[in-house]
């Protein structure tokens, strides 16, 4: 797994992966010589300021973090990606599974994050389209529409809301 985050770009699965380790080990795959502070704070960053209770960095997440929601895990592997400093970043379906005001707040940490990275974002979901400066619109493999949001919105109007 260390070779995956040598690598000069970040991946958001949509499926979460989560380890048998501590949530500390689970973070630091992304960026081994990060400090506790810098683990704490992205996890306040995502709204997993929780899991610092108790245990803390050191909580025991279980085999594929049986102990954390979907909505945890998922936050855990955003958490993940944005530790990990590449200039490429691969998002699958971020926030999927997340609430309207988790989701909101994650795009909003997401944009300010990596406004400085080139980021591809593969999603279904139309929030938060606006903050990106290409979007392709694709169906059945085929690119249908492209352009800026403003621009997209007002072509077939695929990414108009139905």
């Amino acid at each position: 797994m260390k070779r995956l985050y040598d690598r000069p770009s970040a991946l958001f699965p949509s499926e979460c992966i989560c380890f048998s380790a501590t949530l500390r080990d689970n973070l630091l795959l992304a960026s081994p010589g990060s400090s506790d502070e810098a683990l704490a704070e992205i996890l306040r960053r995502v709204g997993l300021e929780k899991l610092l209770e108790d245990a803390g960095l050191n909580s025991w997440l279980g085999e594929g973090g049986r102990q954390l929601s979907g909505g945890e895990l998922r936050r855990l592997a955003i958490a993940r990606a944005l530790l990990h400093d590449a200039p490429l970043v691969l998002l699958d379906e971020p926030t999927e599974g997340l609430d309207a005001t988790t989701e909101s707040q994650i795009l909003e940490l997401l944009a300010e994050m990596m406004c400085e990275k080139t980021v591809l974002m593969v999603t279904h979901r139309l929030r938060g389209l606006s903050r990106f400066q290409q979007i392709i619109v694709m169906d059945n493999g085929q690119i249908i529409e492209q352009g800026t949001h403003a621009e997209t919105a007002c072509q077939t109007g695929a990414l108009l809301p139905v």
